[in-house]
């Protein structure tokens, strides 16, 4: 029995020794050579039309509008966070400006002294501790403002005033030629 284990443990360590470090083993631990840099894909840019029309982009940003404005009414409300009052008067005043900028210039005219308004507001709202301790005014300055827009420029009152979309095309092609 002690002669036959000491064969296999004989064998073994031949084996073993015989094997050494080459083969697999030495790959393992052998850092591989750099090779040459692979090139990723070359992309070349492409200006894509718009999916939707000056109607369809009109309705979206209206319903945008009203859900920023009514969540930064909330939030002044319920004295939410300042950074997060900050960010929806920000949301707020992105889509009223692409409303205005979808309107015809009769009607951009008229919306742009509540796009003013809310300029106000928002300048307040960055002041330190403003929304806090003027919530109340706050509020219903906004509630004002939120209704006044809601009923004047609502996409029903104003389909009949947005930009054709002709004219959307012959200013991208301005910008591309």
């Amino acid at each position: 029995m002690k002669i036959r284990f000491s064969v296999v443990i004989l064998l073994l360590v031949v084996l073993l020794a015989s094997a050494g470090c080459s083969g697999t083993w030495r790959k393992k631990f052998v850092r591989a050579k750099k090779g040459e840099v692979k090139e990723g894909p070359i992309l070349q840019p492409y200006d894509y039309k718009s999916q939707f029309t000056n109607k369809q982009l009109y309705a979206n940003n209206y319903t945008f509008w009203r859900n920023s404005e009514s969540e930064l009414i909330k939030s002044v409300k319920s004295k939410g966070g300042s950074k997060r009052i900050k960010n929806q008067a920000g949301y707020a005043m992105v889509d009223i400006k692409k409303l205005l900028s979808l309107l015809v210039d009769e009607k951009a005219a008229q919306l742009q002294p509540y796009v003013s308004e809310l300029e106000e507001m928002i300048e307040k709202i960055d002041q330190p501790n403003y929304a806090s301790s003027n919530s109340n005014a706050l509020v219903s300055r906004l509630s004002k403002h939120y209704r006044a827009v809601s009923r004047d420029f609502s996409y029903q009152r104003m389909k009949n005033f947005i930009k054709l979309d002709e004219e959307k095309d012959i200013i991208d092609d301005k910008k591309q030629g």
